[in-house]
């Protein structure tokens, strides 16, 4: 009765929670543009199909069914979605309508407010209610089938992670004459004949053989429980792994990365050209011409060195620095090493501050780069490493960037050890395998603070 209570109480929660947030921002704005709280006939109409809007899209999109183990970068990404479509409605309306058309600079502070605000609060109650799973509310009762390793590894992850809540009772298998301490419930023959009245989940191992996963699920599904498989091949190398259907075949999509979903990566290039015009017009507006100037009085030749490097799909393009060498043969074959002769002055202080990486922005806005993303190497340099190192190209799969995963793990510049090349195209790919706008935050803004802080690699 309590679990059905909070099923339907939640949504009310978080639908108001939302609204609530939604008409702070709404107010919060006004006041900033127009420094008052009280509303025209048409600031008020715009806050009412405002709310109407709103409640819409939350029971269309469904993003109150915070899931069992959802990441909180979830969250964040549904939120930013739901502001997306928000907005988009609410000025689809307001542009065929008769009613004198809002202000523009509110818009943009109401946009902003809203996806501060949204997050905020939806970020809280998805902590809120992971807390209260922790202390054991809103639980889910499930078992175990299949007494092996791969019932354990489960056991002992939701055991770890309390705030899934999900309390598993314990297993159902055949006995394999090995001791284990993990809590044994009977035979398959004893699940199968059990009562399955207070069982909301069961988890059954791939190795069960198929005529007793069929029974299990037929089972379930006169039971009303569901059943969660455990695939055999969760045990191998570490990919995503996507099931879909044509008809009544069931495909297994491998390694479908997030990038691979067309809102994410409008979502991507979106930030994108925000952040590039931000850099080129706000700094590099008043930046290129001291830094031209003065790599023009040091040495001769062009400000910007232009270099052929691997973009997306292994396509090449003119990668774009200021120029911090003097005019020489190796630029293309030879890493920069520490106190390289050709290097000038003032190019390494380019080079150790990063910003010799600058007119990279330009880069991005063309669409040849990323912010966040696998650094690219000159092309000569990729030839030398690419049947060295398991899955090398793999990192070209998506737009190379100005700052990546690795780069702000300390792996920049020369290559000196092997284990060097290595590392940074493994965490590349877990950059891909995990990516959300969130993440691409995080590794920006710990990019500034190694740069801040200084590296002994940037020479």
């Amino acid at each position: 009765m309590i679990t059905k209570r909070f099923y339907y109480l939640f949504p009310v929660l978080f639908v108001i929670a939302d609204v609530i947030a939604m008409t702070v921002s709404f107010f919060g704005a006004h006041y900033v543009e127009f420094q008052s709280y009280s509303l025209t006939s048409t600031y008020f109409y715009a806050l009412l199909i405002s709310i109407a809007i709103w409640i819409i899209i939350d029971l269309l999109t469904k993003d109150y069914k915070i899931g069992r183990g959802t990441e909180y970068s979830r969250t964040f990404n549904h939120s930013a979605k739901s502001v997306a479509i928000f907005m988009s409605s609410l000025l689809f309306i307001w542009v065929f309508s008769n009613y004198k058309v809002l202000d523009r600079s509110f818009l943009a502070t109401y946009f902003m407010a809203l996806v501060l605000s949204v997050s905020f609060t939806r970020l809280f109650t998805h902590w809120a209610l992971n807390r209260y799973r922790r202390l054991g509310k809103n639980f889910r009762n499930a078992v175990i089938v299949g007494y092996d390793k791969l019932g354990f590894s489960l056991f002992d992850a939701l055991d770890r992670n309390k705030d899934h809540g999900i309390r598993c009772e314990g297993f159902y298998g055949e006995e394999t004459g090995v001791v284990h301490n993990y809590r044994k419930l009977g035979s398959v023959g004893d699940f199968l004949r059990a009562t399955w009245e207070k069982l909301d989940f069961v988890y059954v191992s791939g190795h069960l053989k198929k005529d007793i996963i069929d029974k299990i699920i037929e089972r379930a599904d006169n039971e009303f429980v569901k059943v969660k498989l455990l695939p055999t091949f969760a045990n191998y190398q570490p990919k995503i792994y996507t099931l879909r259907r044509f008809e009544n075949i069931s495909v297994i999509d491998v390694n479908d990365l997030p990038l691979d979903n067309i809102f994410n990566r409008f979502v991507k290039r979106s930030f994108d050209i925000i952040f590039s015009l931000c850099v080129i017009i706000f700094i590099l507006s008043w930046l290129y011409p001291i830094i031209a100037i003065i790599i023009r009085l040091e040495t001769e030749g062009p400000v910007i060195f232009r270099q052929l490097r691997h973009g997306r799909n292994n396509r090449t393009f003119w990668c774009w620095k200021f120029r911090s060498m003097v005019i020489n043969d190796e630029a293309d074959t030879r890493w920069a090493t520490k106190r390289d002769p050709r290097v000038t002055r003032f190019g390494r202080f380019l080079r150790e501050s990063s910003l010799d990486e600058l007119p990279q922005f330009f880069n991005v806005l063309f669409g040849e780069m990323t912010i966040v993303g696998p650094r690219p190497h000159a092309v000569e340099m990729n030839e030398h490493y690419k049947n060295k190192v398991d899955r090398f190209y793999q990192r070209h799969a998506y737009k190379p960037g100005i700052t990546g995963l690795a780069q702000s793990m300390g792996y920049r510049g020369e290559i000196r050890e092997f284990y060097h090349i290595k590392n940074r195209v493994k965490l590349d790919r877990f950059y891909f395998q995990n990516w959300s706008f969130t993440f691409d935050l995080k590794i920006i803004i710990k990019t500034i603070y190694v740069l801040l802080r200084g590296q002994e690699a940037a020479y």
